[in-house]
């Protein structure tokens, strides 16, 4: 039995500095309309809401026992035809001008490489998954196996 492996992309440093400085400029205007405590309230509920998000949003990808998990959604292995690592601009391209309307995206706005997934599967009618993530050889290399 092969051991699971999981990958999972956070947020990037400049995604927490912008994310940051919003919260901060939203707790100065808070402050400049009414009080230092209700802007420190709302800076912490926005602290703490960020905080939320960056453990939620990030998409969580495994192998398992002849599977394939993104996030909620999961394939068997067999069903499987190519796997691709896909560059920026690759990924780019598949994520905008080459999309196919009918393709499962799994996208991360902050992860600017990936993976695509060609499906095999004649029941089913999606062509391919496009999955972002910033380990997509590791990725390809373990479904491959």
């Amino acid at each position: 039995m092969n051991e699971p492996l999981m990958w999972r992309d956070r947020w990037t440093i400049w995604l927490w500095a912008f994310l940051l400085f919003m919260n901060f400029s939203f707790a100065l205007a808070i402050w400049a309309a009414f009080d230092t405590r209700s802007a420190f309230i709302d800076f912490l509920l926005t602290l703490l809401l960020t905080i939320y998000l960056s453990i939620k949003t990030p998409l969580r990808i495994s192998v398992e026992d002849g599977w394939l998990y993104i996030g909620k959604a999961k394939i068997e292995l067999k069903y499987i035809g190519s796997a691709d690592a896909l560059g920026k601009e690759a990924m780019a391209l598949a994520r905008t001008r080459e999309a196919n309307p009918n393709a499962y995206l799994a996208l991360r706005f902050w992860v600017p490489r990936g993976v695509k997934i060609e499906i095999k599967d004649l029941r089913d009618y999606t062509p391919y998954w496009l999955i972002s993530t910033n380990k997509a050889d590791e990725i390809v290399k373990k479904i491959k196996n």
